[in-house]
């Protein structure tokens, strides 16, 4: 668990103020956002990545996406893209409406049942 919280205040780290506008992940689609957060995941140095053989992005591992209602002048946005891991776990990419990425792997398969935000099925 610390392990992950560790991994996703890296990963916010080394994104955050990539050069994106303030709004440039706002909205996107469902596919766009997934293709995004296995893009930023795929882009990061290997030395903040975790346990790669543990922490797998595909389209086909989506179980669930979640979007708060900010609107998009408000700078909070967020979605959520629940994966499912080989080890049984899962594993949550959020990403912020101006890019940020944030990981928590190693989640119980209950928690997407109890996310703060609601996953509803991935329509690609």
């Amino acid at each position: 668990m610390r392990g992950g919280l560790i991994l996703a205040a890296l990963t916010a780290a080394s994104l955050a103020g990539c050069g994106q506008s303030k709004t440039a992940c706002f909205g996107l689609s469902d596919a766009d956002v997934v293709a995004r957060v296995i893009k930023d995941y795929a882009a990061q140095p290997a030395s903040m990545k975790g346990d790669t053989a543990q922490t797998q992005f595909a389209q086909s591992r989506v179980l669930g996406i979640g979007r708060n209602t900010a609107t998009k002048d408000s700078g909070k946005g967020l979605t959520q893209v629940w994966f499912s891991q080989d080890d049984r776990t899962l594993t949550v990419a959020t990403l912020t409406q101006d890019c940020s990425l944030l990981l928590r792997p190693g989640l119980d398969p209950e928690a997407i049942k109890s996310a703060a935000i609601e996953a509803r099925p991935a329509h690609f």
